[in-house]
């Protein structure tokens, strides 16, 4: 039986409604003159108007141009997260979804700070469907002959006050661009129910690998609504570690001290890069379309590598691999993370959308009583030797014609930094930090 490498992802983001916390005199952004959706008090799935949209337009450059500025983002909020605890792993592509979802409905400054933390290329009226269309390309990105050769799953679903008040306009948004319905559940009532409901349906996007995303206290009586996103990445290695060859051996933690655990090793045609500051090997997936990239820093600190590294930096190493020749050590590690986002989207600018003196998402109700409370993710990672035997095969049809010209030992056995991308777009998909395999 063959035990794939799994990743599993989701973030989640809450807005609450306060009555009367919008300072004196202020008025809501002018909205389209409609009807807001009225739910009834009793459970129902609502869906916008507007049917989810397969095949938007929108072209390539517009796509990698948002993928682009995804990336920024996402080194960004590496900056701020990596303080927190050794190992670090999160998706920055999940978070990004469900804060464009978040952004439909903002208005104002609420909006302008959000547009500027999210390096946002395109307007409100034009982003929704570049997003739907990066979303699709990742998934085609995930077939071979219209087969899918690993799973690659991205489900968005909002949570909705039952009886509250929703522009139609809004819920189209994310129907047409997200395939995100609303299931109205009753906060007001039973705010403990709904959280049990929203995390078993984290627990079943998930396999159940992430539970309790929600904790006890994050909902109460006056939540209005939790926008979800989930993803999820099953694959197997294009060229699996034979389990036979692991063995125990050194790795150095973060204080200097050194500790034995399991080492994968495998030799063979990699794309490498080596230089004096860092050493990188890129380990592709079945069907060669996604790749994990090790990045270890061989001069500086981790600490000054890190804080060095930006969007524009970690490209320019990704620029640099090549086939070598290289003898790869690595650790097995499994691991879950959970972050709070709060700060740290505060400190890359979003300060208006948790205050609810100043938030603005009018766009999403015609007034502005909600903001955002929290904004919660959790991830789950497993790293391991062993694939199929498609992949295996498939190996054997990608390999060079002719030997590297360049051969390296690369062995991880320091912290180092990892990362999931779609190859064709540069899309980060995860991010991480292994610092103890243990």
């Amino acid at each position: 039986m063959k035990n794939l490498q799994t990743i599993l992802s989701l973030s989640v983001i809450a807005a609450f409604l306060l009555a009367g916390c919008a300072p004196a005199g202020q008025s809501p952004e002018p909205t389209q003159p409609e009807e807001p959706t009225q739910p009834s008090t009793e459970a129902q799935d609502l869906i916008g108007e507007v049917a989810y949209n397969p095949n938007p337009r929108a072209e390539l450059d517009q796509i990698k141009a948002l993928a682009e500025a995804h990336n920024t983002f996402a080194l960004d909020l590496y900056q701020q997260l990596a303080g927190e605890g050794e190992n670090i792993f999160y998706s920055p592509y999940s978070i990004y979804m469900a804060l464009l979802m978040t952004y439909a409905g903002a208005a104002g400054d609420t909006a302008s700070q959000m547009e500027s933390t999210l390096h946002l290329p395109y307007p409100q009226e034009e982003i929704h469907a570049v997003m739907n269309a990066l979303n699709q390309q990742l998934k085609a990105n995930s077939l071979v002959d219209d087969e899918p050769v690993f799973t690659l799953n991205i489900v968005n679903q909002l949570w909705g006050q039952a009886g509250y008040a929703f522009l139609p306009e809004f819920l189209n948004t994310l129907s047409q661009h997200y395939a995100a319905g609303l299931k109205t559940v009753d906060f007001a009532a039973d705010h403990e129910a709904a959280r049990e409901l929203i995390n078993l349906w984290v627990e079943a996007q998930t396999n159940e690998k992430i539970k309790d995303l929600i904790p006890a206290g994050a909902l109460n009586e006056l939540t209005r609504l939790v926008i979800t996103n989930a993803v999820y990445f099953k694959a197997a290695w294009l060229s699996p570690f034979d389990p036979a060859n692991t063995k125990n051996g050194s790795f150095t933690l973060l204080d200097g001290s050194q500790v034995e655990v399991p080492m994968m090793h495998q030799s063979g045609s990699m794309r490498a890069y080596v230089s004096q500051d860092v050493q990188a090997v890129e380990l592709p997936y079945e069907g060669g379309t996604y790749s994990m990239v090790a990045l270890m820093p061989t001069a500086a600190s981790l600490d000054a590598f890190e804080q060095a590294l930006t969007a524009e930096s970690l490209q320019g190493i990704l620029d640099q691999l090549d086939r070598a020749s290289v003898t790869l050590s690595m650790p097995k590690f499994k691991f879950e993370a959970a972050f709070g986002l709060n700060d740290a989207l505060k400190a890359l600018g979003m300060t208006a959308t948790f205050d609810p003196l100043q938030a603005n998402f009018s766009r999403m109700n015609g007034t502005t009583d909600l903001y955002i409370t929290s904004a919660l993710h959790k991830a789950y990672v497993d790293v391991n030797e062993e694939g199929t035997e498609a992949a295996a095969a498939t190996a054997v049809v990608v390999g060079l014609t002719s030997a590297p010209s360049q051969s390296y030992t690369i062995t991880l056995d320091h912290p180092f930094l990892f990362l999931i991308r779609d190859n064709d777009t540069g899309t980060l998909l995860f991010l991480g930090r292994m610092a103890d395999p243990r």
